[in-house]
């Protein structure tokens, strides 16, 4: 459950920052497009905005970057078993030594959490049905259109003399735009209406098309409907969604009206219109559909019609277009600065079972230290009470000083049971080396500068294993060092004599 909750508080954190991400990149999109009005039909700029914000969900829900993560973490744990017969409770655990190394989840952020989390899946439930319906409507128009052979498009207006290289070209008597259809091998579905528009507007009409075609453009677009069911709950990233549409169209009329006389644009501009007027509104989103999404959409692209080099001039450069990779990357980069990791641990003891098992009649071995010269910074046991604090920390092994560099012994024979710097998938311990003793005894070493030993080594008494060091977070070189019996952690003093100098 607690692992469950951690995931949930991680998923809400990744959704709020992709949504933030995402609003960024709009911005600063809006204001480039104000500067560089040709941004608009510029694809890869909306590209790169989308796969940031998509990236910035991702690294949110990764726990490998947490070293990078300046925000103190948020430990998700159960309540603490409070003793009725005395007055303190111990909550949490600490973070390698530190007295407060980490923040409770409140209640209520956790509750929050829970309810987007089924939220989330209601609404993925409804996106996907929706495209699924979608696609269905989009594959009845195929199936019921009539297929065009040769003979038939050498006959057709908006082919002229000939079809040159196509993909294979159905007509709909449904009322539609004129769209690739499918996603391997995507179709060119016309309208029937088409062919009473007037045949230069009909071959232009199609020029567009095919330019989708050759450019790939219907695989973006099936992607963007990709990334748009998976973040349905991300207005923004819709935005750009449809601004990487929009994009798609203006450089389709860019590519249709480059070698052809300035006349040609009213042509195409009327074209525009009529099939707007017809269409009334009937694209299904599934493909890229001549004539826009909307009278917005059809008045911007012919206001870029109107510009003598269809807004090159005010394209952005390869330096503006590196400057904004550069921006979409910061964007990524402060969402997982800014943001903490969510880790869990099982909850403390009550004072009264602690208290039982440190006064266990158990028969406990006799280890040597872990360092040669012995100097205790922080005690096992609970630590002063902090302001406003609700419970007293408790401090689960014992701090060493001790420079860095210092040779650490292993205390006692054993297997080295984990050597890692992801310890319990969190890097907040630093380097850690685990030893596994033998009936039930367990030894941790944490902030550990060097580790000379792999997991499965066997290790002796005296045996160097490493280097005391500041890894993780610390406020100086120390040693963390922590025992358990059964899972439970116990008094290092207990088997260690040198640790009960006063």
């Amino acid at each position: 459950m607690d692992a469950l909750m951690s995931f949930a508080l991680a998923f809400l954190q990744a959704s709020v920052t992709s949504v933030v991400a995402a609003g960024v990149l709009l911005a600063v999109l809006a204001g480039v497009r104000r500067r560089w009005p040709g941004v608009a039909s510029q694809r890869l700029v909306w590209l790169l905005a989308m796969a940031a914000a998509a990236g910035s969900f991702m690294l949110a829900l990764w726990p490998a970057p947490a070293t990078l993560r300046v925000l103190p973490s948020i430990e998700v744990s159960r309540p603490a078993v409070v003793d009725e017969t005395a007055d303190v409770a111990f909550a949490g655990a600490d973070e390698g030594g530190l007295a407060l190394e980490h923040t409770p989840a409140p209640r209520w952020l956790l509750g929050a959490a829970a309810v987007w989390l089924l939220c989330y899946g209601g609404g993925l439930a409804l996106a996907v049905v929706r495209l699924r319906r979608g696609q269905v409507a989009l594959k009845g128009l195929v199936t019921s259109a009539l297929p065009l052979d040769a003979r038939a498009l050498a006959l057709h207006p908006a082919f002229g003399n000939g079809a040159g290289k196509t993909p294979a070209v159905l007509e709909s008597a449904a009322p539609i735009s004129p769209m690739l259809a499918g996603l391997v091998q995507p179709v060119l579905l016309l309208p029937r209406h088409l062919r009473t528009f007037d045949p230069h507007q009909q071959r232009l009409i199609v020029a567009h098309e095919l330019a989708h075609w050759q450019r790939r453009d219907h695989l973006w677009l099936h992607a963007s409907l990709l990334l748009q069911t998976v973040f349905w709950f991300n207005p923004a990233l819709k935005a750009l969604a449809g601004g990487l549409s929009h994009a798609q169209e203006l450089g389709c009329d860019r590519h249709v009206l480059a070698h052809r006389p300035v006349a040609a644009r009213r042509d195409y501009a009327a074209a525009l219109v009529a099939q707007l007027k017809v269409q009334q509104g009937a694209n299904l989103g599934l493909a890229a559909p001549f004539g826009g999404s909307g009278a917005a959409a059809l008045g911007e692209r012919i206001r870029q019609l109107r510009l003598a080099d269809l807004g090159g001039s005010t394209r952005l450069a390869g330096a503006g277009k590196a400057a904004l990779g550069a921006c979409c990357a910061a964007v990524v980069g402060a969402g997982l600065l800014l943001q903490p990791a969510f880790a869990w641990r099982a909850p403390a003891l009550s004072v009264a079972a602690s208290a039982a098992a440190e006064h266990a009649p158990a028969v406990l071995p006799a280890w040597q230290a872990p360092l040669a010269r012995i100097k205790v910074n922080s005690r096992y046991g609970p630590r002063p009470a902090q302001p406003m604090a609700q419970a007293r920390p408790f401090h689960h092994g014992v701090d060493l000083s001790a420079r860095r560099g210092t040779a650490l012994l292993a205390p006692a024979d054993g297997i080295v049971a984990e050597s890692t710097s992801l310890y319990q998938g969190q890097a907040k311990f630093g380097n850690v080396i685990v030893i596994d003793h033998g009936n039930g005894l367990r030894s941790m070493y944490a902030h550990l500068d060097q580790r000379a030993v792999s997991a499965g080594d066997a290790v002796t008494a005296g045996q160097p294993i490493g280097k005391t060091g500041n890894t993780g977070k610390t406020t100086g070189p120390h040693l963390h060092f922590e025992v358990s019996q059964d899972g439970q952690s116990i008094d290092p003093q207990r088997l260690i004599a040198a640790l009960r100098q006063p």
